[in-house]
């Protein structure tokens, strides 16, 4: 094998174990549980009631970017 494939085989295998961790991650941040075990790891975490979650998801929605001056920045010095 040439340098090439072994960094090309290294380069795949670590993106997709990055998306099994960040999936993991992303389901246990979703999960209504307290206490959270998983590979040895254990994690014990107040969890929002299903109100406070709710108003917060519905405060991220309704929360409007500010607008951005299409000016350029001035760079001079």
């Amino acid at each position: 094998m040439s340098g090439a494939e072994i960094i090309a085989i290294i380069s795949v295998s670590a993106t997709s174990l990055g998306g099994l961790l960040t999936a993991l991650f992303h389901s246990m941040s979703l999960s209504r549980c307290s206490e959270i075990g998983c590979c040895g790891c254990r994690c014990k975490r107040e969890v929002l009631s299903e109100e406070a979650y709710l108003n917060q998801e519905n405060k991220n929605k309704n929360h409007i970017a500010p607008p951005v001056s299409p000016l350029p920045l001035n760079t001079t010095e």
